[in-house]
């Protein structure tokens, strides 16, 4: 299976979550989001019969011409990939503790591979240098590709002690335009430093040139209205370039896989969260439509790194959510959509 990256650069974004304010942000931006961001992009520039012919309309949803993953977080040349779920079920090796292994988020790519063949992270746990507080593990081999970072004394840091990113809070003032008082609040967002940021990659069900040159129009038009939230605060602003290709192995029909996207399962898919190779968390999906300013109905989805069993039919996996509000009298005609379709990725770990 074959995937065309994109690279995001920028310095500061906000990612929130729902139930959560805006003093929090996400250090990524998942596939969902992702699909809407570029979704609304399309609705704006070529309108709404342009959404229907990717996407389909509400009574009949279709799988869009092509599958995203969330973004994941690159420093140098490393790129980093959520951990398969499955790969934490072992005995922590010896130095090490189960919160040890559960704390770990995102691995290198040689890791990931590993992993992918049924390797856990307690066999390669001797072999790993630890980032970001132990939450990011790469290869020693690989130190040489992160970015140098030196200290207040201009020494080159040790590679454990570097820093490729960071959520922070930023204090902010609202004032009131009749009373004229002031309210101070926080906002959380995530900003990188230099030679750093985040990827995501796409795979593409058709072949049609003229889509895939609409979809790079897209996020270069997307790069300029700005990504995520808070864009009229200076968040946001980032450039998308496309990177190298990537190969990774494809699913099987009967074998197990793992998600690089959230997921939500079809209802003849179900089938997939019922074996003993299972393992997956829940995430419960609300968020904002920015042009109503009203909150979308909540989705519940599985998070990236999902390790699933096999299903009897063939790839894409996936459904998509109509979230429109149904009770607020001026929510859109059109769908209001959550996509869900999996990118999915062979995985050999054992059950």
């Amino acid at each position: 299976m074959r995937l065309q990256t994109w690279k995001i650069q920028g310095r500061a974004f906000h990612f929130g979550e729902h139930g959560i304010g805006q003093e929090e942000s996400r250090l990524t931006w998942p596939s969902d989001s992702l699909y809407a961001a570029v979704l609304a992009r399309l609705a704006l520039l070529r309108g709404g019969e342009a959404v229907e012919a990717w996407v389909g309309t509400a009574e009949n949803p279709k799988a869009p011409p092509f599958l995203l993953t969330s973004t994941f977080p690159y420093a140098g040349s490393v790129r980093f990939f959520p951990v398969p779920l499955a790969a934490l079920r072992c005995e922590p090796p010896k130095g090490a503790r189960h919160k040890d292994l559960k704390k770990v988020r995102f691995v290198s790519e040689a890791i990931y591979r590993r992993l992918l063949q049924g390797e856990t992270l307690a066999d390669v746990f001797g072999e790993v240098t630890h980032l970001h507080g132990g939450s990011v593990w790469v290869l020693k081999d690989e130190e040489d590709a992160l970015p140098a970072q030196k200290s207040g004394q201009r020494k080159v840091l040790p590679v454990e002690e570097r820093r490729f990113w960071a959520v922070a809070k930023r204090p902010r003032v609202a004032v009131g335009r009749i009373a004229n008082n002031s309210n101070l609040f926080h906002v959380g967002a995530v900003h990188f430093t230099a030679s750093c940021g985040l990827w995501f990659g796409v795979q593409w069900l058709t072949q049609d040139k003229a889509t895939r040159t609409l979809f790079a129009d897209l996020l270069r038009d997307l790069s300029y209205a700005g990504l995520g939230a808070e864009r009229t605060s200076g968040y946001g602003q980032a450039v998308v370039e496309k990177g190298a290709g990537l190969e990774l192995p494809s699913p099987n029909k009967g074998g197990t896989w793992t998600t690089l996207s959230r997921y939500l399962p079809a209802e003849d898919e179900t089938a997939a969260l019922q074996t003993n190779a299972a393992a997956y968390q829940v995430v419960r999906v609300g968020g904002w439509m920015d042009q109503h300013n009203l909150r979308r109905r909540a989705a519940t989805l599985l998070a990236e790194g999902a390790v699933l069993g096999p299903l009897d039919k063939p790839a894409p996996w996936g459904s998509a959510a109509d979230v429109k509000p149904l009770t607020a009298e001026d929510a859109p005609e059109h769908p209001v959509w959550r996509l869900g379709w999996a990118l999915a990725v062979g995985y050999g770990g054992k059950p």
